[in-house]
């Protein structure tokens, strides 16, 4: 419905109810053009057409020599140009993915790229999640899948990540010592290596939070599994090691969370 409507009703039942005499239908007119709700087709830039070339042109534009362009043009002309690269965008994507084995299908929805996933580990997912341009917060689960949204090379995208949340649920009932952060389920019992090689240990220290504090080899030195995360990207275990023998955990804060 015209979201206009409403308002213009109001005002069609004010003009009739004023009393003013004369011709209502003139009342009507008038009150309905100082509430700005009738469009002059004299006006340019009110109302855009699909010319046969595909591009925009106005009502009436061919009676002007040379008509200065409106800033509606301009947001027409711009929106075509964005529904063009993300016509590119997918089928760059298309290109680059389509071998990948979690990649299922892709497709331009106007000015967005709609891109459909199976992820069959959840461990994978940060990696996809950095390549789309997704923030945690912008994760929207579901029974069987989880949404996310971002953006790639300016584009709009749209990502259903297929059996994410039951792969999340199996990294849970394997893991010894589960902890998930940001959506990532870690096993602490586990060492975990960062994307530069460096192996990270639990030794069953936390801060006050709760958080995790990790440190590498047996370096006094200890970071917060967030901010390892943040700085260095997501961990990966080691299960191709034996499993350390954890200390017990430490009443409070031990050690510093360094920045």
């Amino acid at each position: 419905m015209n979201k206009n409507l409403p308002h213009a009703i109001r005002v069609i039942r004010t003009a009739l109810t004023s009393g003013t005499g004369g011709d209502p239908a003139a009342a009507i007119a008038h009150a309905l053009e100082t509430a700005r709700l009738l469009a002059d087709p004299d006006r340019a830039g009110l109302v855009l057409h699909r010319n046969p070339a595909g591009g925009w042109a106005r009502e009436h534009q061919e009676h002007e020599q040379q008509p200065e362009k409106t800033p509606l043009e301009a947001q027409a002309r711009a929106w075509d140009a964005t529904c063009e690269r993300a016509r590119q965008l997918a089928a760059s994507i298309q290109q680059r993915l389509g071998e990948h084995p979690a990649f299922q299908n892709v497709q331009a929805d106007r000015d967005a790229v709609l891109v459909s996933l199976h992820i069959t580990d959840q461990a994978h997912w940060p990696e996809w999640r950095s390549w789309f341009g997704i923030t945690h917060d912008r994760e929207v689960p579901q029974p069987y899948m989880v949404a996310g949204e971002g953006y790639r090379d300016g584009i709009r995208v749209s990502v259903l990540a297929y059996h994410l949340p039951q792969a999340r649920e199996l990294a849970r009932e394997i893991a010894q010592q589960p902890y998930e952060h940001e959506g990532t389920v870690y096993d602490l019992a586990r060492p975990q290596r960062d994307p530069g090689g460096a192996v990270w240990f639990f030794q069953g220290e936390r801060t006050p939070a709760g958080m995790p504090l990790l440190s590498v080899d047996g370096r006094p030195e200890r970071c917060t599994l967030a901010n390892i995360v943040r700085q260095a990207g997501s961990l990966t275990a080691v299960t191709d090691a034996p499993l350390p023998q954890a200390t017990p955990v430490m009443t409070g804060f031990q050690g510093g969370d360094r920045a």
